[in-house]
C-alpha cells in the first residue's frame, strides 16, 4: 500500500466508521417487531408536498456540500501524498497519535449518531400520534363539514378540498408578493374578471386555468369512485390580497377568494344545500384515500 492510498484512506476512515455504525444501528431498530398503535389513516397536512420538495432541495444541497468537502479533501491529500516518500520507517509516535484521533473521531461521532437514531424514531412516532389525535378531534367537531389537505393527482396536487352541504370546493393556493408599502389600497388589490387576475403591475391567467383543471379532474375522479356526479367548484385562494370582481362570476367559473373571507362561499347559509350527510361521507371517503400519508422510513 502506498503512502498516497494510506493517507486518503485515513482521511476518509471516520466517514466509513460513522456510516458502518449507522447501518448497524438501523438494522437493530428495524429488527424491533413491535407494531405502531395508531389505526387512523393519517392524511397529509397542509403544504405537505411543498415541504417534501423543499426537504429534497435541502438534502441535495447538503449532499453537494459534502461531495465538495470530500473531493477537496481527497485532492489535497493526493497532492500531499505525492510529495511524501514511501518510507514507513519514518512512522513515529505523533503519527500513531493522529491515527488514534482519526479512529476516536469516527467512533465518537458514530456512537452519537447511533444514540440519536432511536430518539428520532420515537419523535416520528410521537408526531404521527399527535397528528392522529388532531385529525380525529377535527373530524369529531366538524359536523357535516370536511377539509382535506394536499390531495395527490397523477402529476399534481390539490392544496385543499373543502366539503360542506354547499358542495365540494377544490382550492388551489397561490402566494404572490405585494408591492412595497406606502402605495395605498391599490397595491393590495387584485381585479378578477372570471378569466384573468390583474395584480398591481402584472396580469396572470395560469392560476385560474390550473384551479379549473384540477376541479374538473376531481369531479371526474369522484364520478368514477362513487358513481355519482357530485358538485365540485373551483376556488383560487390568494392570502393577503383584496379581491375585486370586475364581472359577474357564475357557478361554473373559478372563484377567487381571500381565505379570511371564505365563509360566504363555503358554508350554506346563503347558498342552497347540495349535499346531505351521506353524500358528504362518500365524497370524503373517496378523497381521503388520495391524501393519506406515506409511513416514514426508520432513520
Amino acid at each position: 500500500m502506498s503512502w498516497q492510498i494510506l493517507i486518503e484512506f485515513l482521511g476518509l476512515l471516520p466517514v466509513f466508521i460513522v456510516v458502518g455504525l449507522m447501518t448497524w444501528q438501523k438494522r437493530r431498530i428495524e429488527a424491533d417487531d413491535r407494531r405502531e398503535a395508531i389505526t387512523t389513516d393519517l392524511r397529509n397536512h397542509p403544504g405537505a408536498s411543498l415541504q417534501a420538495e423543499r426537504d429534497k432541495i435541502y438534502e441535495l444541497q447538503m449532499d453537494r456540500m459534502v461531495a465538495a468537502i470530500v473531493i477537496g479533501l481527497l485532492a489535497a491529500m493526493t497532492i500531499v501524498a505525492r510529495r511524501v516518500k514511501e518510507d514507513f520507517s519514518t512512522w513515529g509516535w505523533l503519527d500513531s497519535l493522529f491515527l488514534l484521533v482519526i479512529l476516536g473521531a469516527g467512533i465518537y461521532y458514530g456512537r452519537k449518531v447511533m444514540a440519536d437514531m432511536p430518539q428520532s424514531r420515537r419523535l416520528k412516532q410521537a408526531i404521527r400520534a399527535e397528528q392522529a389525535t388532531a385529525q380525529e378531534l377535527a373530524a369529531s367537531l366538524a359536523g357535516d363539514n370536511r377539509i382535506i389537505h394536499d390531495i395527490e393527482g397523477k402529476d399534481f396536487n390539490i392544496d385543499h378540498v373543502v366539503i360542506t352541504p354547499a358542495g365540494i370546493f377544490a382550492v388551489e393556493t397561490k402566494s404572490r408578493l405585494k408591492p412595497p408599502a406606502g402605495n395605498g389600497a391599490k397595491a393590495v388589490k387584485v381585479k378578477y374578471n372570471g378569466k384573468q387576475l390583474e395584480f398591481p403591475g402584472w396580469t396572470e391567467t395560469k392560476p385560474v386555468e390550473q384551479a379549473s383543471r384540477q376541479a374538473r379532474w376531481l369531479a371526474n375522479h369522484l364520478r368514477e369512485a362513487t358513481g355519482e356526479s357530485l358538485p365540485v367548484f373551483a376556488v383560487l385562494s390568494l392570502p393577503g390580497w383584496f379581491i375585486e370582481n370586475t364581472a359577474r362570476i357564475t357557478e361554473d367559473m373559478v372563484r377567487v377568494i381571500n381565505p379570511k373571507k371564505s365563509q360566504w362561499l363555503l358554508l350554506p347559509e346563503k347558498r342552497p344545500v347540495l349535499l346531505d350527510a351521506a353524500a358528504i361521507h362518500r365524497a370524503a371517503f373517496a378523497i381521503e384515500k388520495l391524501a393519506q400519508q406515506k409511513v416514514p422510513e426508520v432513520r
